[in-house]
């Protein structure tokens, strides 16, 4: 099947926690909302941290998003309740930061490596 131009381009990362790895497609045209659910959530999170200790690391249950700006993917804190770190630097809340093959994030004390494919 081809590709249509009024299809979402997507941005493909690699996420690794632990000893996992998840891979994250970023549509080009919104916003990929990371976080924990619990038991009484109704958010469409893209990537769910409960599972690894998210409550525990102070994750919060809306805490950032990925996107994708120029084609480049982008975090973005959520006003989170414990902050967003790339590479040991705080994320002013609200404003997108362009990341980087190899960063270390922080979701409170939640930690996260990114891996971007080589196009």
């Amino acid at each position: 099947m081809s590709h249509q131009p009024d299809e979402p381009e997507f941005v493909r990362i690699m996420l690794h926690i632990g000893t996992r790895r998840l891979p994250l497609g970023l549509p080009s045209d919104a916003r990929v909302l990371v976080g924990r659910l619990d038991e009484d959530s109704t958010t469409d999170l893209g990537l769910d941290l409960a599972p690894y200790d998210g409550e525990t690391n102070g994750v919060s249950r809306i805490h950032a998003a990925f996107s994708v700006q120029d084609g480049l993917p982008q975090l973005e804190d959520l006003n989170s309740t414990n902050g967003t770190r790339i590479n040991g630097l705080t994320l002013i809340p609200n404003q997108p930061y362009r990341l980087r093959d190899g960063d270390e994030l922080e979701f409170g004390s939640a930690r996260v490596t990114v891996r971007i494919p080589k196009s």
